[in-house]
């Protein structure tokens, strides 16, 4: 009522005045706006107002979740609507006009403007809403034991309390060590990434290690969850007796909100997870069950399925999980041995889909046997390397005949890279909040194999692995070493990334010798602004090359048999 005697009030007698008045007015207000035309900000001859009905401040508690539909009047023929600025972890769903949002326990006191546009055929409306999320999950925070500062470092020794958030209640109270790394030339101005590291079994404490140039937080898995939890009637009763919550994610996501709250200098948007072994599983799991914190993985010799590890160490994971027939459970009710099947995770989640992941195997590791990325899942019936593949997931994949700890006997250790890495080049830079190309079916793929080629025969443990000391022993078919998607590039400097147009210039490194450049499908992931409706055709532009295709059920676009070459191509998405 305030706003409309203070609109009375001051209308002009000049009817044209009165309209501009009119139209600025509700231009200005946080819950609707008037229609724009591309070329004209006023709509001529008494055009009917588009209007968007947005809520202007919606709040939540953590771990709750939110749904805010939005409506809008006035549209003719066909119209979008999008949405920028979501919160990590928020969904808006353009069919039914819904955005939902469930903030997860590290995302309480912040404040996210979102910013809705609707178009139709002539005209332009926009509107604003705050999503203010409560602070409502507190575990205790890690207390500072030792801080020692080693060559523009600060390492700081930590123990972390639990209670029954972070704890079952039978074992809430205790404190588990942790070690955080602090980079003393960060700041607000001048941000640095953050790196997670997972420890393997048997690798706690970490040696001591200089960071000057990012934030490293290394937890502890004493337990040996394989960094997710346990039954929460643990140690009174069996782990059968009651649902498995993710104990252990929550501990190490409660270390990266103190490190991210503490120190201005680090930053959100470039949040890495890595770990080898156990923590290579646990980096997985993490990067992608918890997408929406990580903007890439970094996983050595990890099982991605955890059905599928070898006889003993399912028995001692289903100590902590119950069997993996009895599917008992986890804090959201799926069972906790299918929720750690990550093929499932590529196939049915969005935010894993939307991962970038770097993997490093060994056809002869008999602790983490080759199996594990090319046998089939028996939930899925596809193994983690082709579900990589079929759903154009962002990833750089390596084997070799090295072991579980051991290098390839003939090519050595890192005998791939060339100075490439995606966490700091400048041109192809991984952020949370920048989208960048997955690359598949690359023509320069190596083959990887998935049986025996008669050298070895089978263990259940160590599958068909040889003596990793010994090169070319290993009873795996396939190229004994080789990867997926070497040598691809792009320029993230160059993104453009809006509501009408994608494009960003990608290129092959071509080495001495190359006769063929590679052919390879290409899908934009973690795309900000250039979101497509299921089915939408988009037009795509490549060098001379051009073509239409439309999008995938989750909205995705994927470019089939791009020739990239050596110089840079750019590559052009636009609605039809």
């Amino acid at each position: 009522m305030r706003w409309g005697r203070t609109f009375r009030s001051c209308i002009p007698r000049h009817p044209a005045l009165a309209l501009t008045l009119l139209v600025l007015l509700l231009l200005d207000s946080p819950q609707s706006a008037s229609a724009q035309s591309e070329t004209d900000p006023l709509i001529p001859n008494g055009s009917q107002t588009l209007t968007l009905r947005v809520p202007p401040l919606q709040t939540v508690n953590e771990e709750e979740v939110l749904r805010v539909t939005v409506e809008l009047e006035g549209a003719r023929g066909d119209t979008r609507i999008f949405v920028d600025g979501l919160p990590p972890g928020a969904r808006w769903d353009e069919p039914s006009r819904t955005l939902t949002f469930q903030p997860d326990f590290i995302q309480g006191g912040w404040r996210h403007e979102v910013t809705f546009t609707a178009r139709d055929s002539q005209s332009t409306a926009a509107a604003r809403m705050t999503i203010a999320v409560r602070d409502t999950v507190r575990p205790p925070e890690p207390r500072i034991l030792q801080s020692e500062e080693l060559h523009g470092t600060l390492r700081l020794t930590l123990e972390q309390p639990t209670d029954t958030w972070l704890d079952s209640p039978g074992y809430a109270g205790r404190t588990f060590p942790a070690v955080v790394s602090v980079p003393l030339s960060a700041s607000a101005g001048y941000p640095m990434p953050v790196t997670v590291r997972l420890h393997g079994v048997g690798n706690w404490p970490p040696q001591a290690q200089v960071s000057p140039d990012r934030f490293v937080i290394e937890p502890s898995d004493p337990n040996l969850t394989y960094w997710w939890g346990y039954s929460a009637s643990l140690p009174r009763s069996s782990a059968m007796a009651s649902a498995v919550p993710p104990y252990t994610v929550r501990r190490v996501l409660a270390l990266l909100e103190w490190v991210l709250r503490s120190y201005p200098g680090a930053d959100p948007e470039r949040v890495f997870v890595e770990g080898d072994s156990m923590g290579g599983a646990g980096a997985l799991a993490l990067g992608l069950l918890e997408a929406r914190h990580f903007a890439g993985v970094f996983a050595k010799h990890a099982q991605p399925v955890a059905r599928s590890h070898r006889p003993w160490r399912l028995a001692q994971l289903a100590s902590l999980w119950g069997m993996p027939e009895e599917e008992v459970p986890d804090a959201d009710g799926l069972g906790v041995w299918s929720r750690l099947d990550l093929t499932r995770a590529l196939r049915d989640e969005s935010g894993a889909r939307s991962q970038f992941l770097f993997l490093e195997h060994g056809k002869d590791d008999p602790i983490i046997h080759f199996g594990s990325v090319v046998g089939p899942s028996s939930l899925t019936g596809v193994s983690f390397y082709e579900m990589l593949q079929t759903q154009h997931i962002g990833h750089v994949a390596v084997w070799d005949e090295g072991g579980h700890v051991e290098s390839d006997p003939w090519l050595g250790p890192r005998w791939w890279t060339r100075g490439w890495n995606p966490r700091s080049d400048e041109q192809t830079l991984l952020r949370r909040d920048l989208a960048f190309p997955a690359f598949s079916r690359s023509s320069w793929d190596g083959h990887p194999g998935s049986a025996s080629n008669g050298r070895q025969p089978w263990r259940n443990d160590s599958g068909y692995a040889g003596d990793p000391k010994v090169a070319g022993d290993t009873g795996w078919d396939g190229d004994v070493a080789g990867m997926l998607n070497r040598s691809l590039r792009w320029d993230t400097r160059q993104l453009v990334d809006t509501h009408g147009r994608f494009a960003l210039p990608l290129r092959a490194v071509i080495g001495p010798g190359v006769t063929e450049p590679p052919v390879v499908d290409v899908t934009p992931r973690r795309v900000q602004r250039f979101r497509c409706l299921p089915g939408e055709r988009i037009r795509w532009t490549f060098g001379s090359a051009s073509g239409t295709v439309a999008a995938a059920a989750d909205g995705s676009v994927t470019v089939p048999r791009l020739r990239l070459g050596g110089d840079w191509t750019q590559l052009v998405l636009e609605r039809t």
